[in-house]
């Protein structure tokens, strides 16, 4: 089965993979039966919107590992993939829980936001499902996360990548669709009365919940060798219903959101 970890996996494998690859010296493509897990670690550099609607940008970094047995084909994953772990995997389908960090919204950051209320960062968990209609071709895929800590809400993303591969060439990508509760929505769209008498210039707004956003990804990725791979990806949002009519996103924001970011990861074995 393949997991995908980051933080504190990440940290953690980050610091043993000298050693552990100075013991790994067996090639990954190794004819002999299989035996053993073949371990990826990485990471990716983004820059992307500093929060929901912001109309800046900032930088993030994001650890991440893999594991798989020898001999087992690797597992597609697109960027903007929330971290999972299979519960139950197939060719076509697979489940499990997942889990997301998402950067918060603070008042120091922007002088406009004066008399907001902060929005710290949130670990967001749930559960994913993928589903394959073209087997390694299409792959459909829904993630459902609630809240802890910065907001309390639920959040659902969907979407679906064509993959298609040109030798050492991997290039991915598809539509993207963000639904939030009513609870997520006005946690990061909504401005109180309280608020709006603060700011000054910010009218009171009280979002339902719905569609936050559509918009498109694409990520191209190619493998230098059985151990280095490299990732070049980008995604685009387009603020739609609720959150778009929010002040927050008409008069300090704005509705297009783009991310973009490289990553590496780096692949060795473990034999028992």
């Amino acid at each position: 089965m393949r997991h995908r970890f980051g933080w504190i996996g990440g940290l953690f494998l980050l610091s043993v993979t000298a050693a552990a690859a100075e013991e790994a010296t067996p090639a990954l493509t190794d004819p002999t039966p299989a035996k053993g897990w073949i371990v990826s670690v990485g990471g990716s550099l983004q820059l992307g919107p500093k929060y929901d609607g912001s109309n800046g940008a900032g930088p993030s970094f994001m650890p991440s590992i893999t594991w798989r047995r020898v001999g087992e084909p690797e597992g597609f994953s697109a960027p903007d993939d929330s971290f999972d772990y299979a519960l139950y995997e197939s060719d076509r389908f697979s489940f499990g829980l997942a889990a997301s960090w998402r950067a918060g919204r603070y008042s120091s950051s922007e002088r406009r936001l004066f008399g907001m209320r902060d929005v710290p960062w949130t670990v967001e968990g749930g559960v994913f499902a993928e589903f394959w209609p073209i087997l390694d071709r299409l792959r459909t895929r829904v993630e459902v996360r609630h809240g802890f800590h910065g907001h309390h809400g639920m959040v659902a993303d969907f979407s679906a990548d064509w993959v298609e591969k040109f030798g050492r060439f991997t290039l991915s990508g598809g539509p993207r669709l963000t639904l939030g509760d009513a609870s997520y929505m006005r946690r990061n769209f909504g401005v109180t009365p309280r608020e709006s008498r603060a700011n000054g210039f910010l009218e009171p707004y009280r979002p339902s919940g719905g569609a936050k956003s559509v918009g498109v990804a694409a990520a191209l990725e190619y493998t230098w060798s059985d151990a280095w791979a490299t990732t070049l990806f980008t995604r685009y949002d387009r603020l739609i219903d609720e959150a778009a009519r929010s002040p927050l996103v008409q008069t300090v924001g704005q509705r297009d959101q783009i991310t973009v970011g490289v990553g590496a990861t780096y692949s060795f074995t473990i034999s028992p």
